[in-house]
C-alpha cells in the first residue's frame, strides 16, 4: 500500500551531509544548511501545502533539524529537487535584494 504522504528533513537537501549522514538527493542540486522556514517558504512558492514540525533527525539528534509532512505529489526525490532548486532561487533572491538596499543607501 502506497502512503499518501511524505515527509523530508532539512538533512535530506543538505549539502554538507553525507549519503550516510541523510542526504538524499545529489549534491550537484543540494542546497548547504537548510532551514525549515526556508523549506516552508519553498513549498509556498510551490504551491504545495505543508506542515511544518520543529523535530530532531534521529541520526543527528543534536542538531537544530525539522521535518516537513506534505502530500505525495510526485516522486519523493523529484519533489526534493524541486525543493532545494527553489531554496536557492529564493536565497538568490534575497541576495539581491539587500544588494539594491545597500545601493541605495
Amino acid at each position: 500500500m502506497e502512503s499518501k504522504t511524505c515527509i523530508i528533513w532539512t538533512v535530506n537537501l543538505d549539502k554538507k551531509k553525507s549519503r550516510s549522514e541523510g542526504r538524499k538527493i545529489p549534491k550537484r542540486f543540494s542546497v548547504s544548511n537548510v532551514k525549515l522556514y526556508e523549506l516552508v517558504e519553498a513549498c509556498k512558492e510551490l504551491g504545495i501545502e505543508c506542515v511544518a514540525e520543529n523535530k530532531k533527525y534521529p541520526r543527528c539528534w543534536w542538531e537544530e533539524t525539522g521535518r516537513i509532512i506534505l502530500p505525495k505529489v510526485d516522486k519523493k526525490t523529484k519533489i526534493m529537487i524541486k525543493l532545494a532548486e527553489k531554496i536557492s532561487e529564493l536565497r538568490e533572491k534575497k541576495v539581491k535584494r539587500k544588494e539594491k538596499s545597500k545601493k541605495r543607501k
